[in-house]
């Protein structure tokens, strides 16, 4: 009966305010003109409860850091403007405030700015927490100026958003303290005319059944109802987002949207991603990447205390609770006043979501492309540059390597024809000693004309009609020891002292001169003999030579 009975507070509130609405529509002050701002994006996530060495209630305190990292990872998928963490980060500082620094080493993976809010898990434990002291340095380092634990900042142009302090130290239930109320009127003065959101542990405006006595009082903002008045009367305030709870609900008061959010470590397991523009709000809720573990936040939920207190009977419908309808979790909320939130058709989002990255891949792969064409035209210039370079210095190097050449070729020229004349003059002293020894041998053997010719002397005898040509070299003296010869009988004997021709006279001038044979030339051994003879001459009729035919 409780359930049943909830959904009709649940209704019966929605229906009263509907009417109210419509029934004072006409006497309303004139809607405040769309805030200007681009629209942005940003994700929600609370009570992530890291925590490390303790067991799993219905929160599961061990899957803790395993959860944030998943949630950090998808939300890194999305092109979020910045997260808040809704506080109860961690289930206590721990010893030397080692688990605050293991969630902020988890938080520090996201692409995106990200601050957060404080919850009495972050400010309880022994000893007690002091709180600026703490995470002071923290908000410092993400551009928040403060002395105190609440703050406010424009992250974007016409954006404001507002960060209260509802924790109490070793108490589930909230407060807002009459100086953080002065001080939020001041901010929201000084920040008029700019979009402006509200984050805060603790809801400000309790869903269903916290909004019905003990226990479900004591954990809810005990002087909430003084925080929304302020807020109602800025007109800029257009949405207010808590934690602390672990259910997911919205609600309206004043045409400011009030949502409830689930924890990540208690099931539902979810977080949730804002879509704003200057119309409306898209809320859409997702959960972990791990089944098995939402499955088994389930079953420790169904077996808390918690849920016995909801319904002793049946404790598993505060599972329901938790979780919320389809508005609850996927829902489009008008920023005009008295228009009620719209479901998301969650097959169209699945479909806008599928067309808009495939859009940002083919955007991603015109800007590779771009890039690609952009180096390769730096590298063809640069290429360009080079080639130009090595050709000015091959320019700058080529009348020397040309006057080098021309140089080297002239000395290898001059070279050349030095070694040639060298060689033609070596070849000629050559041949004219070779031509001169030849003569001298023949002079030295005037004995050998009286000698009778051989067959090999026949064959060299020139052919008949030939007639020998007289040597043009002087004649040589007689040797020494040797009888000299006659004027008449040199001349009527001219073949025995004959020079044989020579081919290099004969050769023509073109053709390399050879080194002349002589065929009737008698070897030394046979020289020596002649010599001899040549005392004692022959009496035979046969060693007188005969004479050649003119």
């Amino acid at each position: 009966m409780a359930d049943n009975f909830s959904d009709h507070l649940v209704s019966r509130r929605t229906f009263l305010f509907t009417l109210a609405a419509v029934t004072c529509l006409p006497f309303l002050p004139e809607a405040k003109a769309a805030h200007s701002f681009a629209p942005f994006s940003f994700g929600y996530v609370t009570d992530t409860h890291v925590v490390h060495g303790k067991p799993d209630s219905y929160l599961l305190l061990q899957e803790s850091q395993l959860f944030l990292q998943d949630c950090v990872k998808q939300l890194n998928s999305e092109k979020l403007d910045f997260v808040i963490f809704g506080g109860d980060q961690v289930e206590n500082p721990g010893v030397d405030d080692a688990n605050w620094q293991l969630f902020v080493d988890c938080a520090q993976i996201l692409s995106c700015p990200w601050t957060f809010v404080l919850g009495e898990k972050d400010v309880s434990g022994n000893p007690p927490v002091d709180k600026m002291k703490l995470y002071g340095p923290d908000w410092k380092q993400k551009g928040i100026q403060t002395d105190k634990p609440y703050w406010s900042q424009s992250p974007l142009p016409g954006v404001h958003i507002v960060g209260l302090d509802t924790s109490r130290p070793e108490s589930t239930a909230g407060d807002v303290s009459n100086e953080q109320l002065e001080w939020l009127k001041k901010d929201l003065s000084s920040n008029a005319g700019k979009f402006t959101i509200v984050f805060s542990h603790h809801p400000l405006l309790a869903p269903p059944p916290f909004d019905g006595g003990p226990p479900w009082d004591d954990y809810v903002t005990a002087n909430g109802a003084s925080v929304r008045e302020i807020l109602a009367g800025s007109k800029d305030v257009r949405l207010a987002i808590n934690g602390h709870i672990h259910v997911n609900k919205v609600q309206q008061e004043a045409a400011i949207w009030y949502v409830s959010s689930a924890s990540l470590d208690v099931y539902p397991c979810s977080y949730r991603i804002f879509r704003v523009t200057p119309q409306t709000i898209q809320m859409e809720s997702y959960q972990v990447s791990y089944p098995a573990l939402v499955k088994k936040a389930k079953q420790q939920l169904d077996g808390s205390t918690i849920a016995f207190q909801y319904n002793e009977q049946k404790p598993a419908l505060f599972a329901e609770v938790a979780v919320g309808n389809r508005i609850d979790n996927m829902a489009l909320l008008p920023l005009s006043p008295g228009q009620p939130a719209q479901q998301i058709d969650e097959k169209k989002l699945k479909k806008a979501k599928e067309e808009q990255a495939r859009k940002e891949q083919e955007e991603v792969a015109k800007g590779d492309k771009k890039k690609g064409k952009g180096e390769d035209k730096k590298s063809q210039d640069k290429k360009g540059q080079d080639k130009k370079g090595d050709d000015k210095k091959a320019e700058d190097k080529q009348p020397e390597t040309k006057s080098n050449k021309k140089e080297q070729s002239k000395s290898s020229s001059t070279e050349e024809k030095a070694a040639s004349k060298s060689e033609k003059k070596s070849k000629s002293k050559s041949d004219k000693k070779k031509t001169d020894d030849s003569t001298t041998k023949e002079d030295t053997n005037p004995a050998e004309s009286n000698k009778p010719k051989s067959s090999s002397d026949a064959e060299a005898k020139p052919a008949d009609g030939d007639k020998p040509e007289p040597s043009s070299e002087a004649e040589p003296k007689p040797a020494n020891g040797d009888k000299p010869v006659s004027s008449s009988d040199a001349e009527a004997k001219p073949d025995s002292i004959q020079t044989p021709k020579s081919d290099s006279l004969e050769s023509p001038p073109s053709e390399k001169p050879e080194t002349p044979k002589i065929d009737n030339m008698a070897s030394p051994e046979k020289s020596g003999a002649a010599s001899s003879e040549t005392k004692k001459p022959d009496s035979s009729p046969q060693s007188k030579a005969q004479p050649s035919p003119n």
